[in-house]
């Protein structure tokens, strides 16, 4: 995703954070949570005015000792906030942007069919239990309250895994590993969607060909995403292997 935003844009400027991955290493200048002050300080004198938030990223581990003036300002706020669930930290952080006048935009503002219409992609909605997306986005509706995780899996009305901070791969890594558990039995969709309320610009729900695979591992049926609210990474591949591997992929909002 971060190759596909930069790409896009005309004369991007690349910030990585130290001690954090970055697939745009060669183009990033780096700079260190503890010093946000020299980050801002940097932005302003470059010009920047907008910021696409892309890429995967830890929470980092702050040093108090080593802030600079203007993180000791903001100390309590700042681990206050990272004392809550994704979706609040990242709107104290979007607000930190917004008071430096920096405006912050979705990777799908920049780049053009990361998204789906409502429809049914590959599959059909047979092999489905509508019970069991009924109950996935019922439990998704509670943990979006509590800013926990955006998938979960069910099967035969049964709660098979729910999304926390370890991410999708690993709980799909976990109904794969239970999938030979007396009792159960091969089906069941993953519904992935946008908390309630969740500010999309900095943390939209992706799924790739990675997923399908997972998916199938699991020993699942179908995969279950909300229309435009859920980056679909290189689709074609992902249609693809759902119709080898007889996966459904279906786009649909949540059922009430």
């Amino acid at each position: 995703m971060p190759r596909l935003v930069y790409e896009q844009l005309s004369d991007p400027y690349v910030v990585g954070f130290e001690g954090m991955d970055c697939s745009l290493s060669k183009y990033a200048i780096f700079h260190n949570f503890n010093q946000l002050g020299k980050f801002f300080e940097d932005l302003n004198h470059r010009g920047v005015r907008s910021v696409v938030m892309v890429g995967g990223m830890q929470r980092p581990l702050l040093d108090e000792t080593k802030f600079d003036e203007y993180l000791k300002g903001r100390s309590r706020s700042v681990f206050n906030a990272m004392q809550q669930g994704d979706d609040a930290l990242l709107k104290y952080i979007i607000s930190l942007f917004l008071e430096k006048n920096i405006t912050p935009i979705g990777a799908n503002e920049v780049v053009s069919n990361l998204t789906l219409k409502a429809g049914v992609y590959i599959g059909s909605t047979e092999n489905v239990n509508p019970n069991d997306v009924k109950r996935a986005d019922q439990i998704l509706e509670k943990t979006s309250c509590l800013d926990i995780g955006q998938s979960v899996v069910v099967q035969g009305g049964q709660v098979l895994g729910i999304e926390t901070v370890q991410g999708t791969e690993r709980m799909l890594g976990y109904v794969r590993d239970t999938s030979t558990f007396p009792g159960r039995v091969a089906g069941g969709v993953l519904v992935k969607r946008e908390k309630v309320n969740q500010d999309l610009r900095v943390d939209m729900p992706t799924i790739g060909p990675e997923t399908i695979l997972q998916v199938h591992a699991a020993k699942l049926d179908a995969v279950i995403i909300s229309p435009d609210k859920v980056i679909v990474i290189e689709q074609d591949e992902c249609f693809r292997l759902c119709k080898k591997l007889s996966l459904s992929f279906i786009v649909k909002e949540r059922e009430k």
